[in-house]
């Protein structure tokens, strides 16, 4: 079972200590993502646990812009833990708190060469909305029979 638990003083340091693979050269370090998290009230920063053992870092949070839209700002899964659906769990997790929070999209982003992310997020029912943010490639997820709050 996947649980995110918000970075706090007790468990920071293990998320920065996570392995990397190869893979993570297309998502910025989980340090310099918690450091980011304290200056943009709105990105929340998680470490990912399966059954208790923590296995990656996620940093999501309302639009800056938009708070009909969660944008997931970071998504890694440690490099032991790659390939175990993982990476898809987190996404139906935050799928889940997107409509408890009543938004109607989600939003993210990655490098046009990161194909395995692409493969992940069209898997979890994301699609390519044509538009760039920087060099990446911006994906979206539609909400479906959740009314626009805002």
């Amino acid at each position: 079972m996947i649980e995110l638990i918000e970075v706090n003083k007790d468990n920071w340091q293990a998320c920065i200590a996570l392995p990397t693979s190869d893979a993570h050269r297309f998502v910025a370090s989980n340090l310099y993502s918690i450091g980011e998290a304290q200056f943009y009230p709105k990105a929340h920063a998680y470490g990912v646990y399966a059954d208790g053992q923590l296995v990656g870092f996620t940093m999501y949070g309302l639009g800056e812009d938009d708070e009909t839209m969660l944008w997931i700002d970071r998504l890694m899964i440690a490099e032991p833990f790659l390939r175990q659906g993982y990476g898809l769990d987190v996404l139906e997790k935050i799928i889940e708190e997107a409509r408890t929070l009543g938004v109607s999209r989600i939003g993210l982003s990655t490098e046009p060469e990161n194909h395995a992310a692409k493969r992940a997020f069209e898997k979890a029912g994301f699609e390519a909305a044509g538009l760039k943010d920087g060099d990446e490639d911006i994906y979206h997820f539609t909400l479906r029979g959740v009314a626009d709050a805002h």
